[in-house]
């Protein structure tokens, strides 16, 4: 099956270097896209969700109920290289934008051996169901702290370093236009729950 999507780029790499000729946007746009998604950075995030009954509720009143459910969850960044679409070819430069980088979290898990919980009085301990809907918070917690987690200029700089070696086995030499500058708000639409 890989011999199968190898071989059109193959024929394409030995017919562009055959006859001398540079390959054009479209043998390179085909040539990216054999490689669509590439998942270059990977880490794990944790935080920890802190539940506590409020001072109006009317069961507060027989002690204390207090959980804090630590959620860990991998994370992986990456570029989507079917979504390149500015291809400008000057002499023998290819000039590329990188599209945005995609933010996924996935496997989002419950630690339950750092869980701390505290009932007193006469209270009821919590509930799977409880403690899964809690959990069910860290997920939005890790989605707001990944801006402050280095993931994104490490994405950006593998998909460059595997696009320059795709350019140069066609034998042209890709050059990349400046990367954008993500703010808090624009990180957040990077980041694909």
């Amino acid at each position: 099956m890989k011999l199968r999507k190898l071989l059109p780029i193959a024929v394409l790499l030995v017919s562009a270097c055959s006859n001398g000729s540079k390959p054009d946007k479209e043998q390179i746009r085909y040539a990216i896209n054999q490689t669509p998604m590439i998942y270059t950075v990977e880490a794990v995030a944790q935080v920890y969700v802190e539940s506590t009954d409020t001072k109006e509720s009317l069961k507060s009143y027989f002690g204390d109920r207090t959980i804090v459910v630590p959620v860990k969850a991998n994370v992986k960044a990456g570029i989507d290289l079917s979504k390149i679409q500015d291809i400008n070819i000057q002499g023998d430069a290819v000039h590329l934008t990188l599209p945005d980088p995609i933010i996924e979290i996935e496997s989002t898990e419950i630690v339950y051996e750092d869980m701390a919980v505290n009932v007193s009085g006469i209270r009821g301990g919590f509930k799977d169901e409880e403690i899964t809907r809690i959990a069910a918070l860290g997920k939005d917690k890790i989605a707001e702290n990944l801006y402050n987690m280095d993931l994104v200029e490490p994405a950006q700089q593998q998909a460059e370093a595997i696009l320059s070696g795709i350019g140069q086995k066609m034998g042209v030499r890709l050059v990349f236009e400046p990367r954008p500058v993500y703010d808090k708000l624009d990180f957040e639409k990077l980041v694909k729950k």
